[in-house]
């Protein structure tokens, strides 16, 4: 597994959530099933971009939510106000995806999964949701976290259609940074150690979403993530920005 795969869940499953904006003002099963078209870069040197098919099924209750990978579970919910618990996978690296022998020679960065709370509204202005997480499979010298925030705005363009732009930033702690990023001493014959504090990346999508029936949705998102300054200046990293596109459908039961 790697990071093409972690990127383009990440961009699935907000697909799955933003779409289902248009499904809630229906009368619908919680059950889903679909699947992304999904063409995606990694930011580590000598690494291509790579064209995914990846399935998903999906299932959003009153309290419980589960897309893909993903898990929230609604602890208060109050007149447009949310607050949950989640648990999420991480980003994961094989380092034998690369085509460089000095990044192949490097470890692998082993997937992480995270576990916190989340804390959502919406009104008529759009949905604001703000989650701090930790990563309880102890990668990072056991102590990685994340801070993460967005902002989504739905524009019904018709019965059908909904566009929905998106802005997003993302606070990664030191551990995080460096597992992912860093280069820790001894660890490579090429590389000088590099060691990164706490990033922030930002980032943008949108996501054009047309209700075929009531049964079948067909969507389309760019997503654009603008790498911290020290993810970038890592000797293990050759970009600084990640840019993913997608086309999915889903068929609710």
């Amino acid at each position: 597994m790697n990071i093409y795969v972690k990127k383009s869940l990440q961009l699935l499953l907000s697909t799955l959530a933003l779409s289902s904006l248009m499904a809630q003002a229906q009368d619908k099963s919680p059950w889903s099933v679909g699947a992304g078209l999904i063409s995606t870069e990694s930011p580590y040197a000598g690494t291509d971009n790579r064209t995914l098919l990846l399935p998903m099924i999906n299932y959003e209750g009153e309290k419980l939510t589960f897309r893909g990978f993903a898990l929230d579970y609604k602890l208060v919910e109050n007149k447009g106000f949310n607050w949950s618990v989640i648990l999420e996978p991480g980003q994961f690296f094989d380092s034998s995806d690369s085509d460089l022998a000095e990044i192949k020679a490097l470890d692998d960065r082993k997937i992480s999964l995270y576990a916190g709370s989340k804390v959502s509204y919406t009104t008529g202005y759009g949905s604001l949701s703000a989650s701090a997480s930790h990563d309880i499979l102890g990668h990072g010298d056991g102590d990685g976290a994340k801070l993460k925030a967005r902002y989504s705005y739905p524009f019904k363009l018709s019965k059908q259609i909904m566009l929905i732009p998106s802005f997003g930033v993302e606070l990664s702690s030191s551990k995080v940074s460096n597992y992912y990023y860093g280069v820790t001493k001894g660890e490579s014959n090429s590389f000088d150690a590099y060691e990164l504090g706490s990033t922030v990346n930002y980032n943008a999508g949108m996501l054009l979403s047309y209700q075929l029936n009531k049964k079948w949705n067909v969507s389309a998102m760019i997503n654009y993530t603008q790498l911290d300054s020290d993810i970038e200046d890592s000797p293990i990293i050759d970009t600084s920005s990640i840019s993913t596109a997608m086309m999915s459908v889903s068929y609710q039961f």
